[in-house]
């Protein structure tokens, strides 16, 4: 697991944790591998925006498997990082903290979603309540995160998916980050 805060104090007592790919930019089905992939959906830093706005501290949590799988270079993954943060603090959004899961699905760690292992190590740095914290994601085994770390879940509809595959993860889905957030932190 890689942790990175850019504080160790809140900045109030309410958190928010988001997936990054699909949820914060668009995913690739070939990995977004440098910061120049890094397409951002405009309202999901809409959404980070009124997020501060509200004193809603924001956390990443996101599997990031095509660092083992060789597709990206540490030095890319922290290009995106940096360049995800700074795109954020432009926008007028600010992220806490991060914790991804670097491994491949085959090496079994303990960290890598559908665990809920980065959400509980992130509510233990902050002291963080996870049944009044919503998870966002867009993928069953972010919402499965959300549930064995008993947080709140909801998710962001990915392309081409159908009611009937969004309706089966058993939580509230959203079209985009912006709709999710001015629905569940009013």
């Amino acid at each position: 697991m890689i942790v990175w805060l850019d504080s160790p104090e809140a900045q109030g007592r309410n958190f928010i944790f988001l997936d990054r790919d699909g949820v914060f930019n668009e995913n690739r089905p070939d990995y977004v591998k440098n910061f120049q992939e890094m397409k951002f959906h405009p309202e999901a830093l809409d959404a980070l925006r009124v997020l501060k706005e509200k004193n809603i501290s924001v956390i990443v949590v996101s599997n990031q498997s095509g660092v083992n799988r060789g597709l990206i270079s540490w030095d890319d993954f922290w290009g995106m990082h940096d360049g995800m943060v700074r795109e954020v603090e432009k926008a007028g959004g600010r992220i806490l903290a991060a914790l991804y899961c670097p491994h491949r699905p085959d090496e079994n760690c303990e960290c890598r979603k559908p665990s809920p292992a980065m959400i509980l190590a992130a509510c233990r740095i902050y002291g963080i309540i996870p049944a009044a914290t919503w998870f966002v994601g867009d993928y069953d085994s972010d919402v499965e995160a959300a549930k064995q770390a008993g947080c709140l879940a909801a998710r962001i509809r990915r392309p081409g998916e159908s009611d009937e595959d969004c309706a089966r993860s058993g939580v509230p889905v959203f079209s985009n980050l912006l709709d999710a957030v001015l629905s569940i932190c009013g």
